[in-house]
């Protein structure tokens, strides 16, 4: 009797646990390990290494690249995958699942000009995404300011390493 009390708190606290929110990594990593048989596979913490080119129109002029950009954890809510700084704010990334396993589409949300990437395919394979997108051209405008010049272009080519759980799929 005492372990089915126990089991029906479990079960009526979880959803009460997911809804709360997670700050910290160790947070994160308690939520992952305790729901390992219930995640998708782009559920976890995830590094984020970003390669960015710099285009003149079609001539490329400079590449930059971050290959410790963020780590971002990945968690399933309202039938979409978000995406959180590990301190539980919003990433501005968001993922939603095709009828492909292991294939995604996302898309990236840029607050200073209110408007999103375009859409692309994610393919998630030994713990590993990798997509590419441009930066649209007002957030280029309001990022770059005064110094802005017409024709810039600018591609984010990105690639997400899963750090936590180890990808066991």
């Amino acid at each position: 009797m005492k372990l089915l009390v126990v089991s029906v708190f479990v079960f009526l606290a979880t959803p009460a646990l997911k809804a709360q929110k997670l700050q910290g990594e160790e947070m994160f990593r308690n939520y992952f390990s305790s729901h390992l048989d219930s995640l998708d596979p782009i559920e976890g913490i995830w590094n984020v290494a970003s390669v960015q080119e710099y285009y003149r129109y079609d001539t490329l002029y400079d590449i930059v690249k971050y290959p410790k950009g963020a780590t971002v954890a990945v968690m399933k809510k309202d039938g979409r995958y978000e995406s959180y700084n590990l301190n539980g704010e919003p990433y501005d990334v968001q993922f939603s699942g095709t009828d492909v396993k292991g294939v995604y589409l996302y898309r990236n949300f840029f607050r200073e000009t209110n408007e999103y990437s375009k859409a692309q395919a994610v393919i998630s394979k030994s713990g590993v995404m990798e997509y590419t997108y441009e930066f649209p051209d007002d957030f280029l405008r309001t990022r770059f300011g005064d110094s802005y010049e017409e024709g810039t272009r600018v591609v984010n080519q990105l690639k997400w390493s899963r750090l936590f759980p180890e990808n066991t799929r």
